[in-house]
C-alpha cells in the first residue's frame, strides 16, 4: 500500500515538475469513507503529504517553453486579472505602453503582449484548443473607437480571466509543427478540469478605486511637489468591480461538470470639454464544461464559453461624441483522447463567433473656433495647433467573425531501430474562417472648414444646415446702427467692438469632406495543413526533427516550415542540456489581406461657392478610389536560430541562457506608385519587399530554499524591420491612412514600422512566492523595462494642404493625426499579492486578498519629457472570496 501511494506522489511530481501541489491520501478501510464513522478515529489512519512550491517558469526541455501552473496563477500579484499579465512576467515578452497610463484604469480588456520581437497581433492565443486571436483588424487596436475605418476589440476576440485557468504554456522559440499561423509566439491556454475535485463552490468579490491608490501629477516633467499649476491636472474618478462564482461537481469517476462565471466592470469618470463624464466598461467570462472519463472514450472534454464585452466611451474634447463598442466572443469545444493499438490519438474540434460592433455618431467635423462654435476653447490643445471646434464621431460598423477548426493528432508507440529510439507524432488540421463587415450608410468626414468673408455677399448656405452656417445677429445691423449714433464706423474701435459683440454666429462652411462608403464585405478562407514529428533519442541526444504543411485558398501557395531541435545531455546526467533548433513560422492575419482586397476606401468631394451661394457636392479630382491588389504574393515568414544552456544544481536553482534570432522574410510591402486602371480605381500592389530581425538573449533562474520559491529572468533585444520606403502623399495613399511624423506625411503602416525599430531593449523580471504558515502566503514580482524611442500621437492634429480639387477652387487643407517621436525613460515596478485563509470549519473557508500593483509608488515614465500629465502611483485591490469543499 505504501509502495502504490510512494509511486503516484512519484508519478505527480514528475509529470509536473513545476507545479506546486499538496496530496493527501488516507489508508484505512472503505468505511472509512463515511466522515461521521467513530470506528475510524480508532484506527491508525495512514496519511503521505507531498508539498511543493512553484520554483520556475521555463520547463527544462528542447522545446523553448514556458508553463505556469494554477499555483503561480493563484499565487502572482494581478489587476483585471487577464491572463497576459502573468505572460507578461516571461523572458523576451514585453507589454504595452499603454497598460501604464492613466487612461488603462479604465480599461479592463487584455493589454497587448509581444513575444520575441513580433507584433502583438502575430502571437497566436488558444484556450482549450481554439484559437481566439482576431482576424479582422487586430493592428488597429490602438485606435480602437478613433478610426472610421475600423473597429477592433484587440489582438485577441475574448478577454481570458485567470479565474477560470488552470494552466497557461507558452513557447517562444524551438515550436513544434504541430502549431502554425504565427510569427511570434504561442500562448495555449487550458480550463480548469472539472475533476480536480470532488465538489467546490466558490463564490468572490474584488475591488479597486480611484481613492484607493496614489497618482503623480507632472507638469512638464516637474515632480508633484513643485509642479506649478498642478490644480489643472485632476485624477480620474473611477471603480473595478470583480465577481467571480464557480461551481465543480464530480458526479461520479467517469462524469464531471464545471461552471464558471467572471464578471468585470469598471466606471471612470474624466473631463472632457471641461465638464465630467463617464466611460463604463463591461467584459463577461463563462465557462460550461462537461468532462468524461474511462468509458466508450478515455477522454471527452465539451466546453462552452461566452466572453461579451462592452464599452460606453466618448471622444475626449468632442462635443456629442458619445458611442458604443460591442465585442467579444462565444465558442464550443470538443477535445477527444484515446489510447489505441497505434498509439494515442486525440481529435479538437472548435467554432467560434466574435463580433466587433461601433454604434456612433453618424458624421465626424471639424470646426474652426469661432462665434456659435466656440466648444473648442474649453478642449485641451497644444498652444501652436489651430484651434478647432470638434464634433460627432466615426458612424456603425458592424463585424462578425465565424471560425470553425478541427485538428488530430495521432502519438506512435515508441519505437526502437538499431541504436536509436523514435516517438513519432502526426496529424492534420482543417481550418475555415468567415468574415462579414457592414455600414449601412455612407460616413462623412468634414475636415476642412473655411471661414467666409466677403464685402460682396453674405454666405447662403443654399440650406445644408449641417455643414455650413450663415453670419447671424443678435439685433440685426439697422439697430445696431442706430444704436451706434445712425451708421457703423469700422475705423472707430467702440463700433468694432459694439460690433463683434453682436455676432452670434461666424460664417463658415466645409469645401471638402472625406467620404466612406456604405459596404457589405462577406469573405471567406480555408486552410489545411499537415504536420509531423519524429522525436530521436541517441545516446545523450535527443533529435526533434518536424515539418509542417500549410495550404491556403487565398494566397494559394503550398508553404513548408522545417522545425528542426536538438538537445545533448552534456554530462549524461540529465543536469546539463544543449539545445539548438532552426525553425520556419509562417504568418497569420490572411482573413485581414482578403478583406482589405475588398474595402472600400475613402474618397473625396468638394463643393464650389458662387456669389456667396454654396453649391452641391462634386467629386473632386482627389477621388481616392483606392484599391489593394495581392497578386503572386508569397507568404511571409520568419527563419529562426536558437541556442541554449540549461543547467540545474542540486542547492542552487536551476540556470538558463538562451539565444534567439529571427530573420522577417518575404513581409508584405507596397509599392510607390499606383496604378489607375479602366474601373477607376487606383490599385496599390503588394510585393514581398519587407525584412526585418529580431534578436534575443536572455538568462534565467529558479530556486527553491525551504518554503521559499524564487525566480528571476532577464533579456536583451533587438527588433527591426525595413519595408520599401516611399514617399506618401494624397495621391498614391488613402488619406484615412495619412499621419504626420517628425514633419513628413507617411501612412500609418509605415508609421508601424518605424515604430517597430524601437523597443524596450532590456528587460527583467523577479518574483518570490512564500506559504509562510498554512494559511498565509504572499507573492512579490519586480519588472525593469529599459528606455527606448518610439512614437506617439500628439494631442493634436496637422493641417495639410492637397492641392485644389478643381481648376477654379481654392487649395483645400485637411487634417491629419500628428505624431511625434518621444523617449520612455526606464522604470521598475514592483507588485504584491498577500492571501489570508480562514477556516470557518471542516468543509469551508473565506479567503482574504490583497493585490499591491506599483508597491513603491514609482513613476511609470507614461509622461515623457517635457509633457503635463497623471501616472498611476500605488494602486491597492480587495478581494475575499468565500469556498466550499
Amino acid at each position: 500500500m505504501q509502495m502504490r501511494y510512494l509511486s503516484a506522489c512519484l508519478m505527480l511530481l514528475l509529470n509536473a515538475p513545476i507545479h506546486a501541489n499538496e496530496v493527501k491520501q488516507q489508508a484505512t478501510d472503505p468505511q472509512c469513507n463515511d466522515k461521521n464513522n467513530k470506528q475510524c478515529t480508532d484506527k491508525e489512519i495512514e496519511r503521505i503529504t507531498v508539498k511543493g512550491q512553484y520554483i520556475g517558469i521555463e520547463v527544462p526541455e528542447v522545446i523553448g517553453r514556458a508553463y505556469l501552473d494554477r499555483n503561480f496563477i493563484e499565487a502572482t500579484p494581478k489587476g483585471n486579472g487577464d491572463i497576459n499579465e502573468l505572460i507578461a512576467l516571461l523572458p523576451g515578452v514585453q507589454l504595452s505602453e499603454d497598460h501604464y497610463s492613466i487612461d488603462n484604469l479604465a480599461e479592463i480588456s487584455a493589454p497587448e503582449i509581444s513575444i520575441s520581437g513580433a507584433k502583438p497581433w502575430q502571437t497566436g492565443f488558444m484556450i482549450d484548443g481554439m484559437n481566439y486571436n482576431n482576424r479582422l483588424d487586430p493592428a488597429s487596436a490602438s485606435r480602437i473607437g478613433a478610426s472610421e475605418n475600423e473597429v477592433s476589440g484587440g489582438v485577441q476576440s475574448m478577454n481570458i480571466n485567470s479565474q477560470i485557468v488552470e494552466s497557461i504554456t507558452v513557447y517562444d522559440h524551438n515550436i513544434p509543427a504541430d502549431f502554425g499561423d504565427f510569427s511570434g509566439g504561442v500562448v495555449d491556454a487550458e480550463t480548469i478540469s472539472p475533476f480536480s475535485t470532488d465538489t467546490r463552490v466558490s463564490f468572490g468579490i474584488r475591488g479597486n478605486r480611484s481613492d484607493w491608490g496614489e497618482y503623480h501629477i507632472i507638469d512638464n516633467d516637474e515632480p508633484d511637489d513643485t509642479a506649478e499649476g498642478k490644480d489643472d491636472l485632476e485624477p480620474p474618478i473611477y471603480e473595478k468591480t470583480n465577481i467571480d462564482f464557480s461551481i465543480q461537481k464530480k458526479l461520479n469517476e467517469q462524469h464531471a461538470l464545471l461552471m464558471s462565471v467572471s464578471y468585470l466592470k469598471s466606471d471612470i469618470s474624466d473631463i472632457s470639454l471641461s465638464a465630467q463624464k463617464v466611460e463604463s466598461r463591461e467584459n463577461i467570462n463563462a465557462l460550461l464544461k462537461y468532462s468524461y472519463r474511462d468509458g466508450w472514450v478515455d477522454s471527452l472534454d465539451l466546453s462552452v464559453m461566452y466572453a461579451p464585452y462592452t464599452s460606453d466611451s466618448y471622444l475626449k474634447d468632442v462635443l456629442n461624441s458619445d458611442y458604443q463598442v460591442e465585442g467579444g466572443s462565444f465558442g464550443f469545444t470538443a477535445n477527444l483522447a484515446e489510447e489505441t493499438r497505434l498509439g494515442h490519438f486525440s481529435s479538437k474540434f472548435n467554432m467560434s463567433q466574435s463580433d466587433n460592433n461601433r454604434t456612433g455618431p453618424a458624421h465626424f467635423y471639424t470646426w474652426l473656433q469661432a462665434k456659435g462654435k466656440e466648444w473648442g476653447q474649453l478642449a485641451d490643445q497644444s498652444v501652436d495647433s489651430i484651434p478647432v471646434s470638434e464634433y460627432g464621431g466615426y458612424g456603425n460598423l458592424d463585424n462578425t467573425q465565424t471560425s470553425f477548426n478541427w485538428r488530430n493528432t495521432l502519438t506512435l508507440e515508441r519505437k526502437k531501430w538499431g541504436n536509436t529510439e523514435h516517438a513519432i507524432r502526426v496529424g492534420a488540421e482543417l481550418n475555415h474562417q468567415n468574415y462579414e463587415r457592414t455600414r449601412q450608410q455612407n460616413y462623412y468626414k468634414y475636415d476642412s472648414p473655411i471661414q467666409y468673408s466677403s464685402t460682396s455677399a453674405q454666405l447662403n448656405c443654399s440650406g445644408y444646415t449641417l455643414d455650413c452656417i450663415e453670419q447671424s445677429f443678435y439685433v440685426d445691423l439697422d439697430t445696431l446702427a442706430e444704436q451706434l449714433g445712425g451708421s457703423i464706423d469700422f475705423n472707430n474701435p467702440e463700433h468694432l467692438i459694439a460690433y463683434s459683440n453682436n455676432v452670434a454666429t461666424t460664417a463658415q462652411y466645409f469645401n471638402s469632406r472625406l467620404v466612406t462608403p456604405s459596404e457589405q464585405i462577406d469573405v471567406s478562407l480555408n486552410k489545411a495543413a499537415l504536420y509531423a514529428t519524429d522525436v530521436i533519442t541517441w545516446k545523450q541526444f535527443d533529435f526533434h526533427l518536424g515539418v509542417r504543411y500549410d495550404y491556403d485558398d487565398f494566397f494559394k501557395n503550398h508553404n513548408i516550415a522545417p522545425r528542426f531541435s536538438m538537445g545533448y545531455d552534456v554530462f549524461n546526467d540529465g543536469n546539463t542540456l544543449l539545445t539548438a533548433g532552426l525553425n520556419r513560422y509562417y504568418d497569420a492575419g490572411l482573413l485581414g489581406y482578403k478583406i482589405k482586397e475588398q474595402q472600400k476606401f475613402a474618397y473625396r468631394e468638394y463643393r464650389p461657392i458662387q456669389s456667396g451661394y454654396l453649391q452641391a457636392w462634386l467629386p473632386s479630382s482627389y477621388t481616392g478610389n483606392f484599391r489593394y491588389i495581392y497578386d503572386n504574393v508569397k507568404s511571409p515568414y520568419d527563419d529562426e536560430v536558437a541556442l541554449g544552456l540549461r543547467h540545474a544544481t542540486e542547492s542552487f536553482g536551476n540556470f538558463a541562457v538562451k539565444y534567439v534570432h529571427r530573420d522577417k522574410k518575404d513581409q508584405l510591402s507596397r509599392n510607390e506608385e499606383t496604378n489607375l486602371k479602366n474601373d477607376g480605381y487606383q490599385y496599390i500592389t503588394i510585393y514581398n519587399n519587407g525584412t526585418g530581425e529580431s534578436e534575443r538573449y536572455s538568462l534565467s533562474w529558479d530556486a527553491k530554499f525551504g518554503d521559499h520559491s524564487i525566480w528571476a529572468n532577464a533579456s536583451y533585444s533587438q527588433n527591426s524591420e525595413s519595408n520599401s520606403d516611399y514617399t506618401a502623399t494624397p495621391d498614391n495613399t488613402p488619406i484615412e491612412t495619412l499621419v504626420y511624423y517628425e514633419g513628413e506625411l507617411m501612412s500609418l503602416s509605415e508609421l508601424d514600422t518605424l515604430k517597430a525599430n524601437f523597443g524596450r531593449p532590456v528587460t527583467a523580471n523577479f518574483g518570490w512566492n512564500t506559504n509562510w504558515t498554512d494559511t498565509f502566503s504572499t507573492g512579490l514580482t519586480a519588472t525593469y523595462s529599459g528606455s527606448y524611442t518610439t512614437a506617439i500621437k500628439s494631442s493634436s492634429d496637422q493641417q495639410i494642404g492637397i492641392g485644389s480639387e478643381c481648376t477654379t477652387c481654392e487649395a483645400v487643407e485637411i487634417f491629419v493625426p500628428k505624431y511625434e517621436a518621444h523617449t520612455f525613460d526606464s522604470r521598475i515596478m514592483f507588485a504584491l499579492s498577500s492571501r489570508w485563509e480562514y477556516q470557518v470549519s471542516q468543509s469551508q473557508s473565506v479567503e482574504f486578498r490583497l493585490d499591491v500593483s506599483n508597491l513603491f509608488n514609482a513613476r511609470s515614465h507614461a509622461i515623457t519629457e517635457g509633457n503635463s500629465g497623471i501616472e498611476p502611483g500605488r494602486m491597492f485591490w480587495l478581494g475575499v472570496s468565500y469556498n466550499y469543499e
